[in-house]
């Protein structure tokens, strides 16, 4: 990619030109309201190829995904297909002309099995509408094993972890024989080994001619498995070109339109060594999913957790706070040599401990209600006077501190969060655990499905509140934060944790291979 100084920004030379696409956009402006959302972009895609499409969280890459899949209508422009001028009345003429979009939020239906969701408005039938079942099961078990999705066709969505829903919902757009597959975040909520399958399947597909559109905010997996890549910012296209002539540092520069340091943060000499562990974990269990968990967490200390799909990862964060919903858990937590009554999560909020879920949509924020009473909901207490009444100037204050310390980019307090950008969102969940002061955090893939920069600044916010001295626990399968982040990672397998890793110990390869085949802990010396 080369630098240019014309308004679009970086061109390559060589790069496939937007007339040369199996699809191909030219001029693309969009507006919603005062905010111009697209200023002008040009865009192609190319049969038999992957195409990144990458920028920070309001960049305009939704819209312009939106307006290809038929959503939304340009203000201005043109797109052809197939050398055709095309102009969709909605996202049911797209679907019909074989152009699928697969979201970055799961919209399975939930009561469905995975092969109702599978095969929907598809289904096998012997006629007048009687489906045919053991048919519709054969197909979608081929399906799976095609796809190497392991996970029972009968099984209800709403019984499936994340992940699971999240690679069933990449084969349901897959199985609808598109001739341009748009992924959005399509591994945003996958493992590593789960990211592996996506990457092959998304290279088999190019490989037999679907034009591949590639969102993501993982630049590794753009760099593995695309043959070209567009950056937006601000509305605008910034590169564009072939991937094997740019590289990281270059496209997260165009991206953020700065520099961003990625290196692995110093470990600072706080207080972990030299006194009594802020919070110990004993015997931790859920039967059949977590097995007898133990671990310490010092003051200031950041201990990541990770592990492969169903290792038991998922069900830990909530299990430490008190939070999991079976009924079934075992095992105590103490802070500071207190014991947190279990299966309470006031009384953990209460004795220091803080939790932000990996779901803030659905379970970490009131998205209709705004930043001041998201922020200040855990903690009205503080604001309430004798009579009852909440103090709204004092709220208004604690929300505007936080929108100047996290930098949130919002309006101001009284902006809803549904308006803002996924990692502004984040910000606003930390601000909300924050004011309750706590002693330990426990976070649950702090950074998943944001975009590169507001990864870097929520780094940065960590590693500010490991040095006021609160423990955090960083339960993630991104490696990339445990290494840049965490003073010691433990990995479980199968709901045992099996490996302890620290210093430079904690590496890429070391990680998986202990994710992958079960080590045994180490015991420290």
């Amino acid at each position: 990619m080369q630098a240019s100084n014309d308004r679009a920004g970086i061109r390559a030379e060589g790069a496939h030109s937007p007339a040369a696409g199996l699809l191909r956009c030219r001029g693309l402006v969009k507006s919603f309201a005062a905010v111009k959302a697209l200023r002008g972009v040009d865009f192609a895609i190319d049969a038999s190829r992957v195409r990144g499409l990458v920028g920070e969280n309001g960049a305009g890459k939704s819209t312009l995904v939106k307006i290809i899949a038929g959503v939304y209508a340009p203000d201005a422009g043109t797109f052809d297909l197939e050398g055709r001028p095309m102009h969709f009345s909605g996202a049911d003429d797209a679907l019909a002309r074989r152009i699928v979009t697969v979201h970055q939020d799961i919209n399975l239906i939930q009561t469905m099995t995975v092969a109702e969701n599978l095969l929907l408005n598809n289904e096998p039938t012997y006629g007048f509408g009687v489906i045919r079942r053991r048919a519709m099961a054969d197909k979608v078990s081929q399906l799976l094993r095609l796809y190497e999705i392991d996970v029972d066709p009968d099984a209800v969505v709403s019984e499936l972890p994340n992940d699971l829903k999240k690679m069933v919902q990449i084969v349901k757009g897959v199985s609808l024989d598109p001739k341009i597959l748009i992924l959005d975040e399509p591994t945003s909520s996958l493992t590593e080994s789960e990211v592996q399958v996506a990457l092959r399947l998304i290279r088999r597909l190019a490989e037999s001619g679907v034009g591949v559109v590639l969102i993501s905010h993982y630049l590794n997996e753009i760099f593995a498995v695309c043959d070209d890549l567009t950056v937006m910012r601000d509305g605008e296209v910034v590169a564009d070109g072939p991937v094997a002539e740019t590289s990281l540092t270059k496209v997260v520069t165009a991206m953020v339109g700065r520099h961003v340091e990625t290196q692995r943060r110093a470990a600072a000499p706080r207080q972990k060594g030299a006194s009594a562990p802020l919070m110990r974990v004993e015997q931790l269990c859920i039967p059949g999913r977590l097995d007898a968990i133990n671990f310490e967490l010092g003051h200031g200390e950041v201990l990541g957790i990770t592990g492969l799909a169903g290792s038991g990862l998922g069900e830990l964060a909530k299990a430490i706070f008190g939070a999991e919903a079976s009924g079934r858990l075992g095992g105590r937590v103490f802070i500071e040599d207190i014991l947190v009554p279990p299966r309470d999560p006031a009384a953990s909020l209460k004795a220091g401990l803080a939790l932000i879920t990996g779901d803030r949509r659905r379970e970490g924020l009131l998205l209709d209600f705004t930043l001041k009473e998201n922020i200040c909901l855990p903690i009205l207490s503080r604001f309430t006077g004798a009579a009852g009444s909440l103090d709204g100037s004092a709220m208004t204050e604690a929300t505007a501190r936080n929108i100047t310390r996290l930098h949130i980019r919002a309006p101001g307090p009284e902006a809803l969060a549904s308006q803002l950008s996924g990692g502004n969102q984040q910000k606003v969940l930390f601000a909300k655990w924050l004011e309750t002061r706590p002693k330990v955090f426990v976070m649950e893939d702090p950074t998943i499905g944001i975009d590169v920069g507001a990864k870097a600044e929520i780094r940065a916010i960590i590693d500010e509140i490991a040095a006021a001295g609160v423990g955090i626990v960083l339960i993630t399968t991104e490696l990339e934060e445990l290494v840049t982040l965490c003073d010691r990672v433990l990995v479980m397998f199968r709901g045992q944790l099996v490996t302890e890793l620290t210093g430079t110990a904690i590496r890429r390869e070391s990680i998986l291979h202990a994710a992958a085949c079960g080590e045994e802990l180490a015991v420290p010396a």
